[in-house]
């Protein structure tokens, strides 16, 4: 045990609806940055939530087409869409609906109520009618997810939905997170460090929570790496090690933590079932399994310490 690392506490913490501020001292000095940047780069880029991924508006085919009676163009109406700060409250995919007639602001509270997805911002505006005939008829598709997906990738995921209109997805809640080290002095010693996490994120998360799984991340990954240090005796862990292998390259893809049920149908379906199986087909080309599938599983591998050729 580190001296004073099992004295670590947290001295202060702030939060609102949008913020948060954790102080967390001692630490031994250097560790203050260790710590702060793997969480920044845990918080800034894993961090899960949902977004919308796609829409369906009657009588558009494409992104370009205009829609008669309402004053926005499509690509506004996507833009505003992508504003969306919402929540899956079950599950990893569901749909909001939105149907109005008559001249007037169409608000994010006019999509019909759905007890999977919950909406936090309802005042954004989605369109506007010009007329008293005007109809606005749409739906969006919802996800969960990590980080960035652009357009392109949710449309390899839609694969080649008829009517369906691809837009790109940020998944993350967080905006910002920042840290700031401090020097500490306990007693005569004045090499310890106050590590000062800050976090902005959207509503549909909070501060505490996105720190926490930040935390929980970056200790999965550490673990891992401990795990392949761990040996009781060079034969007896080979041995071992070789049993685990096959164990592992034996499971099924939809036993395997955090590999989405719908990519190891579409795999299965083209005879690809086990992990062996991936690895071995996994720069084939495989219907409806684009580039955004086979990152996902790939990561998914990875996540549960399955070595995956970096591309």
């Amino acid at each position: 045990m580190i001296e004073g690392l099992e004295g670590i506490r947290l001295t202060s913490a702030e939060e609102t609806a949008e913020y948060g501020k954790f102080v967390f001292e001692p630490l031994q000095h250097g560790y203050g940055t260790t710590m702060g940047n793997a969480l920044r780069r845990a918080l800034l880029s894993s961090i899960p939530g949902s977004a919308p991924v796609a829409i369906k508006v009657n009588g558009a085919l494409h992104e370009f087409t205009s829609l008669p009676g309402i004053k926005e163009d499509l690509q506004e109406l996507i833009f505003n869409i992508r504003n969306l700060q919402v929540s899956i409250i079950d599950g990893s995919e569901a749909t909001l609906s939105l149907k109005r007639q008559g001249r007037g602001v169409v608000k994010a509270e006019d999509f019909e109520k759905n007890s999977l997805v919950k909406i936090f911002n309802p005042e954004l505006k989605i369109a506007e009618l010009s007329a008293d005939d005007s109809v606005i008829d749409l739906q969006v598709l919802l996800r969960t997810g990590i980080g960035y997906v652009s357009s392109e990738e949710n449309h390899e995921l839609l694969s080649g939905t008829v009517d369906t209109i691809a837009i790109d997805s940020i998944y993350s809640p967080v905006r910002t997170a920042n840290f700031t080290v401090e020097p500490v002095r306990i007693k005569q010693k004045a090499d310890y460090e106050r590590l000062i996490i800050e976090i902005t994120h959207f509503p549909t998360t909070r501060a505490r929570d996105a720190l926490k799984e930040a935390l929980g991340i970056v200790d999965r990954h550490a673990q891992q790496l401990l795990a392949c240090l761990t040996t009781q005796g060079s034969m007896d862990s080979a041995s071992e090690a070789t049993t685990l292998n096959e164990d592992v390259m034996s499971k099924g893809l939809e036993t395997v933590d955090g590999v989405k049920t719908r990519w190891a149908k579409v795999l299965k379906v083209a005879g690809i079932e086990t992990v062996a199986d991936y690895l071995e087909h996994r720069g084939e080309s495989v219907s409806d399994f684009g580039e955004a599938g086979r990152k996902s599983v790939d990561e998914a591998l990875r996540d549960v310490g399955i070595s995956v050729p970096e591309d």
